[in-house]
């Protein structure tokens, strides 16, 4: 999976030094020089390479206070860490994420109804042939491989397209089907097939888990067929909950009209 969020091993965690390079965090100067804890904080889409994407709150400032860009500062994560570890693992989630908590030692609860800037569903076009639907909050490259991949860290779509002038939708449909069924599991297990055909294209995948050190992560190989054409995506998922959000995804892979 691509993991924005690696760690460097066998290091000393004591100082959070070693912490993954994710970027700068956005705090505010009521947690780091008024000593406040942070108590809400969401990610949103990076302004720059070197933004993380997050944003600290006490929980205490006023909109006016919010306003003033003065009153918020661009820090290392391990310097607020070393105010508050308690974020570390949060600070591991995708963009998109919210977390508040009730009290300087309450446990972090996810927010589900906070909406932030560029939080929107758009359709991108993918070639002449196909277009995908996908949130605007994940960042879109091209890999030195050709893949065309979307990200928010926690979550990730790799796809591949290319023609097969020969064969029609049905033959590719039953050979990507065989393969399913029949794919080795000496590296991994199938734990499910899906069949999402419907009158635009068939759409036939797995799932299985896959491992990166020692994380574990969920994928959803998916190929999605017309007549001479296979669009082959990859969807990465930390948490299980996702699912599905990759189903969903993969069934906007679509032919253009």
């Amino acid at each position: 999976m691509f993991n924005l969020f690696k760690k460097k091993q066998n290091q000393s965690t004591d100082n959070f030094d070693d912490f993954p390079p994710i970027g700068g965090l956005m705090v505010s100067k009521m947690i780091t020089n008024g000593g406040k804890k942070p108590r809400f904080m969401y990610r949103e889409k990076r302004t720059r390479p070197e933004d993380s994407g997050w944003r600290i709150f006490s929980g205490a400032e006023s909109q006016q206070y919010t306003d003033n860009p003065d009153n918020a500062g661009i820090y290392n994560p391990s310097t607020i860490l070393k105010i508050d570890p308690s974020i570390k693992d949060i600070l591991l989630k995708g963009v998109g994420s919210v977390y508040e908590r009730s009290g300087d030692k309450g446990a972090w609860v996810k927010v589900t109804d906070f909406k932030m800037q560029d939080d929107e569903m758009l359709t991108h076009r993918l070639t002449e042939n196909w277009n995908i639907d996908i949130n605007n909050l994940f960042e879109r490259s091209v890999e030195e491989s050709g893949s065309l991949m979307y990200t928010t860290g926690d979550k990730t779509v790799r796809i591949v397209i290319w023609d097969d002038k020969n064969r029609k939708r049905e033959e590719l449909y039953a050979d990507h089907l065989k393969n399913a069924q029949n794919r080795d599991q000496s590296m991994s297990e199938t734990l499910e097939i899906f069949d999402l055909s419907d009158g635009e294209a068939a759409r036939v995948g797995y799932l299985i888990e896959e491992g990166d050190g020692d994380k574990k992560y969920s994928v959803i190989y998916g190929f999605s067929l017309t007549d001479h054409q296979v669009v082959q995506a990859a969807f990465y998922f930390d948490d299980k909950n996702d699912k599905d959000w990759a189903l969903k995804t993969w069934k906007s892979i679509t032919p253009a009209k």
